[in-house]
């Protein structure tokens, strides 16, 4: 049984709303209702926060048509995508200051155990477990072959879906090309791989860096030692480059802030580079495979959301910026207290998980 836990509206009286006006505004906006932090759950509210700022996910969710395409023969059997359905409807009734989780979080703790407990996780780990569980809740449009002769890259890509896609395939995964060019005889090797964000790393040793010097470091390429050349028939040195033959309609960018500490063994720690990223006009036309740039149509992003983290991995806390489709501005989402935020404030050195799109930032409709 589906069900959200509530906090309704309450009228506050003058007096009460002059010392707390920041804190709990006395009307709430469809889709500015906050999430109750259910112990150490901050991780999990920014993600959905989010995804839940996506309009045509939150359209497909609060308009039932995901009913429609449920599986009921994959391992989380179409419970994720029902519980995350009802969450996002209570989030866009604009009936509630709050709502809690409690229901979907019992569920993806049934699920993966790392998420039952109380202690804090990684947002960037529930999201990317989060996307496979929904695509294959809803994994069940029928793709038929057009044509006998297909790419690598279309093969690839059906032998990932096994001709059923989603609406979270459509939204959310692209294709990633991966090149070896041996240096002696040029020969290439080609494999793809499906993909639902992108990690980049952040340079070293630089307080302040470019989102663009990122994506050049991921997709500059790499030099490789050992390679069993097919040509050559023995071991050579060759280049590794990554390029993208697909893109999604949701470019989601990770930022892998969090790495092994190379004094203390076992230890982590976190960058905390001031990465500037653009909110408007993310060209990735520069990252697109050359061999699939007549089918894959260049794109410009516009930054829709952001989940931030705050602290260290010893202590750290998660909110979310998300830009309402409705309301057409920036909002700060801070566990159960949401707040407005000023555009200029929307790129901070607390970015964690970027999430771009080159769709229509359409209004959600009432439902």
């Amino acid at each position: 049984m589906i069900s959200v836990a509530k906090v309704k509206l309450q009228a506050i009286s003058t007096p009460t709303y002059s010392i707390y006006s920041s804190i709990f505004p006395l009307r709430r906006g469809r889709g500015l209702t906050g999430l109750k932090n259910l112990g150490n759950t901050c991780y999990m509210n920014s993600i959905l926060q989010c995804l839940s700022h996506t309009p045509q996910l939150t359209e497909y969710c609060i308009t039932d048509k995901y009913k429609n395409y449920i599986s009921r023969s994959n391992k989380t059997n179409g419970q994720v995508i029902e519980e995350v359905a009802a969450l996002i409807k209570e989030l866009w009734n604009g009936q509630y200051k709050c709502v809690a989780s409690r229901d979907l979080r019992y569920v993806v703790g049934q699920y993966q155990k790392i998420f039952r407990g109380v202690d804090q996780q990684d947002s960037h780990e529930f999201l990317t477990i989060l996307m496979d569980w929904l695509h294959s809740d809803l994994q069940t449009l029928n793709v038929k072959q057009k044509r006998e002769t297909i790419t690598a890259s279309e093969k690839a890509w059906m032998e990932f879906t096994k001709a059923k896609e989603s609406l979270i395939l459509h939204l959310f995964y692209g294709q990633m090309k991966s090149t070896v060019k041996c240096v002696t005889c040029n020969r290439e090797s080609a494999t793809y791989e499906c993909f639902s964000n992108l990690s980049l790393e952040l340079p070293e040793n630089k307080e302040l860096c470019y989102l663009n010097q990122c994506m050049d470091m991921y997709f500059s390429g790499e030099r490789i030692h050992g390679w069993n050349c097919p040509n050559c028939k023995t071991k050579r040195e060759a280049i590794k480059k990554l390029d993208i033959s697909k893109l999604p309609p949701v470019l989601v960018v990770h930022l892998k802030r969090f790495h092994a500490d190379p004094i203390q063994s076992g230890a982590y720690t976190k960058k905390q580079n001031y990465l500037r990223f653009p909110l408007e006009n993310l060209e990735m036309t520069p990252y697109i495979a050359r061999a699939e740039s007549r089918t894959v149509t260049p794109k410009i992003y516009q930054l829709y959301a952001v989940s931030n983290h705050y602290g260290t991995m010893e202590g750290g806390h998660y909110t979310a910026f998300c830009k309402s489709a409705n309301y057409k501005r920036w909002y700060k989402f801070d566990d159960q207290i949401v707040s407005t935020l000023d555009t200029s404030s929307v790129v901070s050195s607390a970015a964690y998980i970027l999430f771009y799109t080159w769709l229509p930032h359409t209004q959600v409709s009432s439902h």
